[in-house]
């Protein structure tokens, strides 16, 4: 008995070889980008938790403006939860706020992948919160500075640390080229912020543009309820 073989072609073999090599680059893509995403969480979570502990104990606050804790299921765990959480970020800086398009997030020393995978990352070279000088704030358009697509003229922006409460009125929203994102810090004011993220927002792949808000110190450290108030008094006005 004849026992015949019929080999595939060539052509139909290595189709098939492509189409599983992309089923494999496509699902290890998504299990990268969920882990991405979970590590960021649990960052964001952990170091909110230390930060809104170490605010109850009093370890920062500003004159006339004292240490005020947020409650709600993601500021502060219980004390027998404490012990799980992932030690304390010696680079965290503190908390970000825009009560206007409810952006919260934690903001860490540093710009490069691991920063920014992690949260708002400060560019280690400008000014820190409350100095004199420009605040250089990073973050990804597609996580954690995704809520400043809302962002308008007039909103306030609050930066917490360990030295103070830190506020801030936008002044300005742009969308620039790369190389321009920084090339207005001579024009600032004394004491200034800047966010940065890319543009736009909905952009598959590397985006062309950066999204810039640009925001000055208010004029006199203000209740942040307050604060909030006289913003919603003026108008907004939002960037299409």
């Amino acid at each position: 008995m004849v026992v015949r073989v019929r080999l595939q072609p060539v052509w139909k073999l290595f189709l098939q070889v492509t189409a599983d090599l992309l089923i494999f680059v496509g699902v290890a893509g998504i299990l990268v980008w969920i882990w991405a995403l979970s590590d960021g969480a649990v960052y964001q979570y952990a170091q909110n938790a230390h930060f809104s502990r170490e605010a109850a104990g009093g370890d920062y606050g500003s004159a006339g403006n004292p240490a005020t804790v947020v409650t709600g299921p993601r500021s502060g765990v219980s004390n027998w939860l404490a012990p799980a959480l992932p030690k304390r970020d010696p680079l965290l800086l503190g908390r970000l706020e825009i009560p206007s398009v409810q952006l919260t997030v934690m903001m860490r020393e540093g710009v490069d992948e691991t920063s920014l995978r992690k949260a708002a990352g400060h560019l280690p070279l400008s000014a820190l919160p409350g100095e004199t000088g420009n605040v250089v704030v990073l973050g990804h358009r597609d996580t954690f500075f995704r809520p400043l697509r809302g962002i308008a003229q007039g909103d306030p922006i609050v930066v917490k640390t360990r030295s103070g409460s830190f506020h801030y009125i936008v002044d300005s929203i742009q969308v620039v080229a790369p190389e321009q994102s920084l090339a207005f810090q001579e024009d600032m004011p004394a004491k200034s912020i800047t966010l940065i993220t890319c543009f736009p927002f909905d952009y598959v792949g590397p985006a062309p543009r950066r999204f810039v808000v640009r925001a000055r110190m208010a004029a006199s450290e203000l209740d942040p309820a307050l604060h909030s108030a006289s913003a919603e008094s003026r108008p907004r006005e939002k960037m299409q």
